[in-house]
């Protein structure tokens, strides 16, 4: 049994209890104000008995049948203790008014009606109290509703109370007067009651709530735009449905960091909280063209490199290296490079001039041989020596490999920190073309620049 439950339980004998007490001691005095007080107990007994059914509905877990949770059934509980009030402050007005015109005869009021009320307003301050605290740190409405009930005894008595004393002093019309005070005070918790119910079955939350949570995910890095915001709550969980858009040249990884981020700030502001984050990608004010040709060419999942871009007065030129497997047939590749030309004029504009070239991938593993270390020397002098024609220092860590087509050579080479990389890649091209025509078998050739050391 759960906390909630056991509370929920405890609270049932209550009132049974005390209903018992009070109505006995009302009919026994003829206090219409006494038995009234005992019925509002007595609905709050039915309603504590619904309490507790409906929050063992309420602490099931989410099915195929409430994907929600099954938290609303804390609600209509709720629903129907306030329809309870409402007709029980009908029915009490009703007899209040007719005693009242009728002059029935006052009530024989002595110490043990008193003693009951006494009794019944502290056992209903610790139990109000009891189910406040656990409502509060359960999150749970049915139980809060039964709090309320209890201190709504706790008035109610105190008013049967003030008519007992204004009874005794003489005023004969006081018993009928408070029976009504007290219907109209039922009557209005009943009212709330169904209005705060009413607003969670129809999933209305606090503006404020939606507004904060926009303004925290909007100033999120990556947040383009939110396009939608929804908050429902089903008992004490809150469940946020949010669309947004970000970047669409974030890739996956940043996308998804995107999403955790926002997640996260959800569950700070709202402690119970499921997040449901959908993102898509959206254009930006300051994509380059180059950031847009790649988007064009990773829509069609064909990778490229070597992208150059050129204003030809009132139009664009587009040249860049279309990466096509080796082994593939032309007539293959190059409707693989058609398909890419007309994605980059689809995203940049039709009059844009395009050109491809087919570059073959390798496969991913090339077996390789390293070759003698003579031979390994002979290509190291050429390297050095097309270093100092060109301006370019300390080669070394020079590796040469025999492969299918040819030989692979790596090497690396220094360049003072202060030039631009656009003139280091200029001087190690060169290097590159001099071992080239020493060694026309040379068929790949990678430099790796670093700066020299002081």
């Amino acid at each position: 049994m759960t906390r909630k439950e056991r509370v929920a339980l405890v609270s049932l004998f209550a009132s049974i209890g005390l209903t018992a007490a009070k109505l006995i001691v009302g009919l026994l005095i003829g206090s219409l104000a006494l038995v009234t007080d005992a019925l509002h107990s007595g609905t709050d007994a039915i309603a504590t008995l619904v309490t507790f059914l409906a929050v063992r509905f309420a602490d099931r877990p989410a099915d195929d049948d409430h994907p929600y949770g099954h938290g609303k059934f804390e609600d209509l509980a709720a629903l129907g203790e306030g329809t309870l009030l409402l007709v029980l402050a009908g029915g009490v007005a009703v007899e209040a008014w007719n005693r009242f015109v009728g002059a029935a005869a006052p009530p024989s009021v002595n110490f043990i009606a008193f003693a009951v009320l006494g009794v019944e307003i502290l056992i209903n301050l610790w139990r109000a109290r009891a189910l406040h605290k656990a409502a509060v740190e359960t999150g749970s409405r049915a139980l809060a509703a039964d709090a309320m009930h209890f201190l709504s005894d706790v008035a109610s008595s105190t008013i049967v109370i003030v008519g007992f004393v204004a009874t005794i002093y003489g005023a004969d019309w006081a018993d009928s007067v408070t029976a009504a005070a007290i219907a109209l005070f039922i009557g209005w918790l009943g009212l709330r009651m169904i209005r705060r119910t009413a607003d969670e079955l129809t999933d209305r939350v606090s503006p404020t709530i939606g507004r904060t949570l926009r303004r925290l995910l909007q100033d999120l890095p990556g947040v383009v735009a939110i396009d939608q915001l929804r908050v429902r709550a089903v008992g004490p969980r809150h469940f946020v449905d949010i669309s947004a858009g970000v970047p669409r040249t974030f890739s996956l990884s940043e996308t998804a960091a995107v999403k955790r981020a926002m997640a996260a700030t959800i569950s700070a502001e709202i402690a119970d909280s499921e997040a449901t984050v959908s993102l898509r990608p959206m254009p930006i004010d300051d994509e380059s063209l180059r950031e847009r040709v790649f988007l064009a060419a990773s829509r069609e999942r064909i990778p490229v490199h070597h992208i150059t871009i050129q204003h030809l007065g009132d139009r664009l030129s587009v040249s860049l290296d279309c990466e096509v497997d080796g082994a593939m047939p032309l007539g293959e590749a190059h409707e693989v490079a058609s398909r890419l030309e007309a994605a980059i004029r689809a995203e940049i504009g039709a009059e844009i001039e395009v050109e491809t070239h087919l570059e073959p991938l390798y496969p991913d593993l090339i077996p390789g041989a390293k070759l003698p270390d003579d031979r390994v020397a002979a290509y190291a002098a050429v390297l050095k020596e097309a270093a100092e024609q060109n301006g370019v220092s300390d080669i070394h860590n020079v590796r040469v490999r025999e492969i299918d087509e040819g030989v692979f050579v790596a090497f690396h080479c220094r360049f003072p920190p202060a030039l631009s990389a656009a003139e280091v890649h200029r001087r190690a091209d060169a290097v590159e073309r001099g071992a080239r025509i020493a060694f026309p078998e040379i068929r790949r050739i990678v430099s790796h620049p670093e700066p020299l050391r002081e």
